[in-house]
């Protein structure tokens, strides 16, 4: 399992197709929020890996 405290994000972008995009969750190991382009995938992946860190439990 990822820590908090070990340096990886736990939100991470991965490719699944020419235009198709999700924020893969690098613990549960589920891929959700889907998003057209890598830029806003990683927005959200951003964000998320922010309320993680902010002790949030979403």
């Amino acid at each position: 399992m990822t820590g908090k405290s070990s340096g990886q994000p736990r939100f991470v972008v991965e490719e699944h197709g020419r235009c198709s995009f999700y924020v893969y969750d690098t613990t549960t190991g589920v891929s959700r929020y889907p998003s057209f382009t890598r830029r806003g995938a990683q927005k959200i992946a951003d964000r998320k890996n922010a309320e993680y860190a902010a002790g949030g439990n979403r």
